[in-house]
């Protein structure tokens, strides 16, 4: 997924960078909680009532919804707590250095992303890139716009969207991965952004075919890592079970 990053003798800007408290600390201090306690937090499911093959329609439906806004309010911690453990902090450290470099007056631009990521050992095709930038709100349509600009925390967060997302690819083909993207893509340039997802879900009619076939089409983050909110070992389970059950469906379907 990442290339191990080179790790010669610190000399003193090394370690001074190793000193600094990472991005998701940094984070936990602007939402006022304790970092280890968030990070546990993090990794708790949200534990249904009842059993859900037991549950009607409608307490699906919120379940499903706690489940998904939980996952949308912490997004941008979830990415900072996988850059923090990255290879034990290294890519963030590099990441830090990578920023230093192409910043002026505290910001990058779109146009340096794709550069700056390569430079981190990513290897990265046009719609990944366009991926990670449409979370900045940098992208028009099918193209990037280049003159977008990013803080060093946005930064921070989309170098760890890029790591879960590579991380992803144990659970579904990339190419699998980028058609899916692309017709979302294709679907907001035809008719406009794709409906919220909380909307679609709040529709009763809607929940069996949640279950039945997934979030396939423009909706994959059923097999994002963290999407479901519990322990990292048993949520690397249920991504193999989900990608199993998705490719099935997807057979059916062709």
């Amino acid at each position: 997924v990442l290339l191990p990053l080179s790790s010669p003798t610190p000399g003193s800007a090394d370690r001074r960078l190793m000193a600094l408290e990472s991005a998701f600390v940094e984070l936990c201090k602007q939402r006022n909680v304790i970092p280890e306690e968030w990070r546990k937090s993090l990794a708790t499911p949200i534990l249904a009532d009842k059993c859900m093959l037991d549950m009607t329609d409608e307490e699906l439906i919120e379940h499903q919804k706690r489940v998904k806004e939980r996952a949308e309010n912490t997004k941008e911690d979830r990415a900072l707590l996988v850059l923090e453990r990255t290879q034990d902090g290294r890519l963030e450290r590099q990441a830090v250095k990578g920023f230093q470099q192409h910043a002026s007056d505290g910001k990058i631009t779109a146009s340096k992303v794709a550069e700056m990521l390569e430079a981190l050992r990513y290897e990265l095709t046009n719609t990944e890139v366009h991926y990670l930038l449409a979370k900045f709100d940098a992208t028009q349509g099918y193209d990037m716009a280049p003159d977008t600009e990013l803080t060093q925390q946005q930064w921070f967060w989309l170098v760890g969207e890029c790591q879960i997302l590579k991380e992803s690819y144990r659970h579904i083909k990339p190419e699998v991965w980028e058609a899916d993207y692309k017709k979302r893509i294709q679907q907001e340039v035809d008719y406009g952004k794709v409906e919220d997802e909380l909307h679609v879900a709040s529709q009763p009619e809607k929940a069996g075919w949640w279950w039945r076939i997934g979030e396939t089409g423009s909706r994959m983050s059923v097999l994002q890592p963290f999407a479901w909110g519990m322990q990292p070992e048993k949520e690397d389970k249920l991504l193999k079970e989900m990608a199993l059950f998705l490719d099935a469906a997807n057979q059916e379907k062709s």
